[in-house]
């Protein structure tokens, strides 16, 4: 199944004896490393691997040569604290944890496929979900890109920190009456999180932005991903390590949801 694609995995070693065997079984061939450094080591020695599966805990910075834009297929988990590596790659997808392992085998020989056949030939399944993610991601830049080139006359009273987090507050409390499997708007949470970072001049990790998604790691994940490539978001590295990252409203993106968000001062709405 993996014939001509190589796959190196750098993750615990209980990972690697859970998913080892079952991963064998299906012909899938991973070689095993149970740090960082052994991964940059390895990569720099073969140049051909054309998949890694990386628990973000084991990220270091070295890294960033081989696993940046133009490297092989990523597939990480875990810690979105170190997720700024896989972020920066433009093959990169992120998977749960602890899948089960007829789930996990799926992820990966998606992967698999993808990288034997070319980016043009996605599975039906990966495609589906990537497609519809970004088809999602699409309708959102797309709306708050004509709001921002037309918001209409100016807002009578300027867009306040404390006015947005009313907003975040009012949404979130809505969990308290009605289930929250109600309400999927990761794209919606995060640029309301983020703007309000914007007026206030502070930092947002990644890490953070996934805590206010209000959405599974993996799902905000995705979608910080796909804002960015829709525009909408920007992603900086952080100076001091290049496994973190934070993420920013970009200029269109700021525009357009203050003009958005300053309708809600006009007399009548």
């Amino acid at each position: 199944m993996t014939e001509g694609v190589s796959i190196f995995g750098a993750v615990s070693p209980e990972w690697s004896r859970r998913y080892g065997p079952p991963l064998a079984e299906q012909g899938i061939d991973v070689r095993f490393v149970a740090d960082g450094p052994s991964l940059v080591d390895a990569l720099a020695r073969d140049w051909s691997v054309g998949l890694v599966i990386l628990d973000l805990a084991l990220a270091v910075p070295e890294m960033t040569v081989r696993l940046g834009p133009g490297g092989p297929r990523v597939l990480a988990f875990g810690d979105p604290a170190h997720a700024g590596i896989a972020l920066a790659s433009n093959l990169a997808d992120f998977i749960d944890a602890d899948l089960a392992d007829a789930a996990l085998i799926t992820a990966i020989g998606d992967a698999v496929q993808v990288e034997a056949a070319g980016v043009a030939d996605l599975s039906d399944r990966q495609a589906a979900r990537l497609g519809s993610l970004g088809r999602e991601a699409e309708r959102v830049a797309e709306a708050l890109a004509r709001l921002a080139a037309d918001p209409g006359p100016p807002a009578p009273v300027p867009v306040s920190s404390a006015m947005v987090r009313s907003l975040i507050r009012a949404r979130q409390a809505r969990e308290r009456f009605l289930p929250a499997g109600l309400f999927g708007e990761p794209a919606w949470d995060m640029l309301l999180d983020l703007f309000v970072a914007r007026l206030e001049a502070r930092d947002v990790s990644v890490s953070s932005l996934c805590i206010a998604a209000r959405v599974p790691t993996t799902t905000a994940l995705r979608w910080i991903r796909t804002l960015c490539d829709a525009g909408l978001f920007e992603r900086r590295n952080d100076p001091a390590d290049a496994r973190r990252a934070f993420i920013s409203l970009s200029a269109a993106g700021e525009a357009a949801m203050a003009a958005y968000l300053g309708q809600f001062g006009r007399p009548g709405i």
